[in-house]
């Protein structure tokens, strides 16, 4: 049975830790990844663009209990225009919204959750080892490399918390060479962390995702914001396809 046969949409997710981290990023790099994709980066904090890095526990969901990071791109299509009412439009409503996640990167620790993202979405998942610790007063996270070396650790703490509306979520990717728009919709409660001190530290820079972070300019800088769910629900609806 394919993956896509396995599921209905939407797919859910009923219990999961959620923290993203936003970081400014090396413009050159940022276009570099995103070259051919017909998108461009979305969001811009004094003057250069942003990358994601998402943490996240999933305890349960229809796909089961896995760990997860990502590393994104904020993006629009390339029409579009950005202007500091993009930050606006991460809560837009789904019909109006322009900005979504290009992710470069997805690391999980189950098969299952590997074949269903590719299969579902066209998310770029990989299967390697990862432990999140989230319950000591702070934030570390270990990401082994597939020799079960370290490739990369995050630490923080959990910082200033002021409370949040649920921040619906939408994606970019490509399936079968065609560009989805995924939409996303969360019901919990969120906070945003300032000073969180999230950093990452490379230990395997030859590794692709070592490489993307050090050639982002990302490792050991401070996040503009950290945002934090630790009871966070989604549903991930069925990609639509985007004629470019």
């Amino acid at each position: 049975m394919k993956a896509n046969d396995a599921y209905t949409f939407p797919v859910k997710f009923e219990d999961v830790h959620y923290i993203a981290s936003l970081y400014t990023a090396n413009s050159e790099k940022v276009n570099t990844l995103l070259n051919g994709t017909g998108l461009k980066a979305g969001l811009h904090f004094l003057g250069k663009p942003t990358v994601a890095l998402g943490l996240i526990k999933y305890k349960k969901s229809d796909l089961g209990t896995y760990n997860e990071i990502i590393l994104s791109i904020p993006v629009v299509q390339h029409h579009e225009q950005t202007r500091w009412t993009s930050w606006i439009d991460l809560y837009a409503d789904f019909k109006k919204r322009k900005g979504g996640q290009y992710i470069i990167h997805i690391p999980v620790t189950t098969q299952v959750s590997v074949d269903a993202g590719r299969t579902l979405w066209g998310y770029p998942k990989t299967l390697l080892p990862i432990t999140h610790n989230f319950e000591s007063g702070g934030i570390n996270t270990l990401l082994l490399n597939e020799e079960n070396k370290p490739l990369i650790n995050v630490n923080g703490k959990t910082g200033f918390e002021i409370p949040i509306p649920a921040m619906p979520l939408m994606t970019y990717s490509f399936l079968n060479n065609t560009l989805l728009k995924t939409t996303v919709n969360v019901s919990c409660r969120m906070k945003c962390k300032m000073k969180s001190g999230l950093t990452i530290q490379v230990a395997d820079p030859d590794h692709p995702i070592g490489k993307t972070i050090r050639e982002l300019g990302i490792e050991n800088k401070n996040p503009i914001f950290t945002i934090e769910s630790k009871h966070f629900k989604a549903r991930f609806n069925k990609g639509q396809i985007i004629v470019q």
